[in-house]
């Protein structure tokens, strides 16, 4: 009996010993076919990713004629590739060259000196010279045959007007802000068949912008004085980009109430507000230069912080005011003088 029992124990053990295994080898192979459908699943979604991302490229790759909205809200037709082009301002320039379209230029400023190309190709007589800012030669545009024209702001209307009745295609940039000039390059990208490099190179300031913006958003703000011209003394105000770069560099500018962009200011007016940390351009607009002495020997200015712990700190002006690329530069150049303690100092 006992025996009997033991046997039926044994045989009951062996066939839920032998369930287990079918259920453990049957599991596995369910795993195990999941897992295959899924690595599947995975690889058809990496494809299909791939996909989208080359019909998203495709889609934003320019197809002529094609119509563009300019900074000053105009909608403007664009037939077929530009092949010769006609920059009016150094920022325009150094963007058309960043973007990699610079052997289609072939009229320029007499402002426009970088990159250094630009210099070697006007001397060269490879870039026509159409004048200054304000005084563009309307006649030798036309003559240079362009089929894109691009003009800077709002001084140039009358000869954006005048190449528009020639029947000359012009956009016309006007950046305000940090985000103004990136859509700009995107702009200019669109317009020239270079979108791809101008979304590559946004994406590189971008990341550089980001990094300044990050690194100094804890840190305390400290006081600047930035001098735009000495005589009389002038600073900058709110809405123009030397007070938007000295604010994203971590920085407080003195004049940040100002009433106007480019206040004229008075000695006592910068001693009275105390910065810790003055800025002049090397050169004002290629003029005149000053040394870090003149300014420590300006009347009262030796009770200002920035004197008295030579905070005196000189930068390249054309970073800052052009509305083009080196703009980062110049955000960075920036935050080196303001917060030392954490980009390692000026270059």
């Amino acid at each position: 009996m006992v025996n009997s029992m033991s046997k039926a124990l044994v045989i009951a053990l062996s066939v839920i010993v032998i369930v287990l295994v079918v259920a453990v080898v049957y599991e596995a192979s369910v795993i195990q076919s999941l897992q295959s459908e899924n690595q599947q699943l995975k690889s058809m979604v990496a494809q299909l990713q791939e996909q989208v991302s080359q019909l998203q490229e495709e889609l934003e790759k320019p197809h002529f004629p094609l119509a563009v909205v300019d900074d000053m809200g105009r909608t403007v037709a664009i037939a077929k590739e530009p092949e010769r082009i006609v920059s009016l301002a150094p920022s325009n320039t150094e963007i058309l060259f960043a973007i990699g379209v610079g052997d289609k230029v072939v009229g320029v400023t007499q402002y426009c000196d970088y990159p250094l190309e630009v210099v070697e190709k006007k001397e060269s007589g490879e870039l026509a010279v159409v004048g200054g800012f304000s005084d563009i030669n309307v006649e030798l545009v036309v003559s240079l045959n362009p089929d894109l024209v691009v003009a800077f702001g709002t001084l140039q209307m009358q000869a954006v007007q005048a190449l528009e009745d020639q029947g000359i295609t012009v956009i016309v940039l006007n950046p305000s802000t940090l985000d103004d000039v990136l859509n700009d390059i995107l702009l200019l990208g669109k317009a020239t068949d270079a979108y791809q490099e101008a979304k590559q190179l946004v994406a590189n300031l971008s990341a550089r912008i980001d990094a300044v913006k990050s690194k100094v958003a804890d840190a305390p703000k400290v006081k600047v004085y930035y001098e735009l011209w000495y005589d009389p003394l002038m600073s900058v105000g709110p809405g123009t980009f030397i007070h938007n770069l000295i604010v994203a560099a971590g920085g407080e500018n003195i004049f940040a109430d100002a009433q106007t962009p480019y206040p004229v200011v008075s000695a006592e007016d910068v001693i009275a507000r105390n910065p810790e940390v003055i800025i002049l351009p090397n050169s004002y607009m290629m003029y005149y230069s000053i040394t870090k002495e003149q300014v420590k020997e300006r009347p009262g200015w030796d009770a200002i912080d920035a004197v008295k712990n030579d905070k005196i700190f000189f930068i390249d002006e054309n970073l800052l005011v052009r509305p083009g690329p080196r703009i980062v530069d110049g955000l960075e150049e920036l935050a080196k003088i303001i917060h030392p303690e954490l980009f390692g100092g000026t270059s």
